[in-house]
């Protein structure tokens, strides 16, 4: 597959730019659930609920739009004044609990009532002219004009009720046109808002919820970001890994121009592992298809290592940032102590970028094109039930479901020179490798 077009016209992501995905799809999903976990966002959901309920937003349209005079608070006190200002009727409830009242109610029952209607006696008797002169005073007629009504006792119901703190703080509530904001409800409706405002909770509400427990079902299983500084203190062991415990592991091939070192070509500088391969005269084993395991010169040095007794996966989703140097192999491969299955996740064969599986029926894959070898990129496998799927950076370059692996594999790194290349120096660098797993 060539890459070329797809760089050129920004499809194919600059390494660094999808290093940056990487990081920002991490930082995403831990924002989304610290959000999530957080006391504003728990705040938000419960004012969320209240404000734009049915009730909430009844209250609110009530509050906002009822004028003071159509509430039953200014009626009830219309009524009220209406009646404070009834003449006839204040008349009547001041006379109602007076001693002169008392006194001439006591006189109508008495025997001297009848003197009334004697002007004679009225004017004889002081007592008889003051009864006179009260039974025809206004007070007296508006005592008898309200003695029957119901008036008097509704205007004291009235006062008793506008007397108690409960109308008062209706009125003062009905009464103010900004009712609304003195409210309890307004203060929760802004803090609503001001949640609603905060940078977290757009953030996670603009997120794709399904995208990220997608995501969230993968989980890392295996992490090098290479710093340690001895191979022994790392997760790697130098040589190859076979079923067979009694095959030699630190060999190379008889077939090949450099020796596998037992390590020693193999190292960290700044967080980064280099593997050498360098001129380096030494007699070393090597596997010869038809005499075994021979002494062999050899004018180069290279070397593999690998997790078989560290880490195997079947499955899942693994990452490399690789570059390479020098025209010869350069591989990080998964495999088993059998010669199958193996996968390429990388293989640089001194001319181009190859990946793909190994098979009965042989080498199944494609050649990278387009990029150059010598800058880092990352390389990507996706590996499921069913398939097994390449990528370069953010571009899938190749799948397949042909011989998908039944089992876990080991993770390998490797560098040697067949007996066709010309032989020279190079190395393989690799950033970091990460391999995630289905939870």
């Amino acid at each position: 597959m060539n890459l070329f077009f797809k760089k050129l016209t920004g499809q194919l992501y600059a390494t660094e730019k999808m290093e940056r995905c990487i990081m920002a799809e991490e930082e995403r999903i831990a924002r989304y659930r610290q959000v999530e976990k957080s006391a504003e966002f728990k705040e938000y959901l419960e004012l969320k609920k209240i404000v734009e309920s049915k009730e909430f937003q009844q209250k609110k349209h009530n509050w906002t739009r009822t004028k003071y005079k159509s509430t039953p608070t200014y009626a009830l006190l219309r009524e009220y004044k209406t009646l404070l200002n009834d003449k006839g009727l204040q008349m009547f409830l001041e006379l109602e609990q007076s001693e002169r009242l008392k006194e001439f109610l006591e006189f109508r029952q008495s025997e001297n009532y009848v003197k009334l209607q004697s002007k004679k006696e009225v004017r004889n008797s002081l007592e008889l002219k003051q009864m006179y002169a009260f039974e025809r005073s206004k007070e007296y007629k508006s005592y008898l004009t309200y003695r029957d009504s119901k008036l008097p006792a509704r205007f004291k119901a009235l006062v008793a009720q506008v007397m108690t703190d409960e109308f008062k703080k209706e009125y003062a509530f009905w009464s103010n046109p900004n009712r609304w904001k003195i409210s309890d409800e307004y203060q929760k409706e802004i803090r609503f808002k001001q949640l609603a405002a905060m940078a977290d909770i757009i953030f996670y509400f603009k997120q794709d919820v399904n995208r990220i427990e997608l995501e969230e079902t993968w989980t890392p299983v295996f992490e090098d970001e290479f710093d340690w500084v001895k191979l022994s203190d790392s997760k790697w062991r130098a040589g190859f890994a076979y079923d067979n415990p009694k095959l030699l592991k630190i060999h190379s091939f008889a077939n090949e121009q450099a020796a596998n070192n037992g390590g020693r070509n193999v190292g960290t500088v700044d967080g980064k592992l280099h593997l050498f391969t360098k001129e380096e005269r030494v007699t070393a084993p090597a596997w010869d298809a038809k005499k075994g395991f021979v002494e062999k010169e050899f004018d180069y040095t290279s070397d593999i290592i690998q997790t078989a007794d560290s880490f195997r996966q079947q499955g899942g989703l693994f990452m490399a940032k690789i570059r390479v140097e020098g025209n010869i192999h350069h591989a990080i491969w998964l495999g088993t102590g059998k010669k199958l299955p193996m996968i390429n996740l990388f293989h640089y064969n001194g001319k181009h970028i190859v990946i793909g599986n190994y098979t009965e029926r042989g080498f199944e894959g494609t050649t990278i094109r387009g990029i150059s070898p010598r800058v880092y990129h990352i390389f990507g496998l996706r590996w499921n039930e069913k398939e097994l799927i390449w990528y370069v950076n953010n571009v899938e370059v190749y799948r397949t479901s042909h011989n998908v692996p039944k089992e876990k594999l080991f993770l390998a790194i490797s560098s040697f020179i067949d007996e066709l290349q010309r032989a020279q120096e190079g190395q393989i660098n690799v950033a970091w490798i990460r391999v995630l797993a289905k939870k």
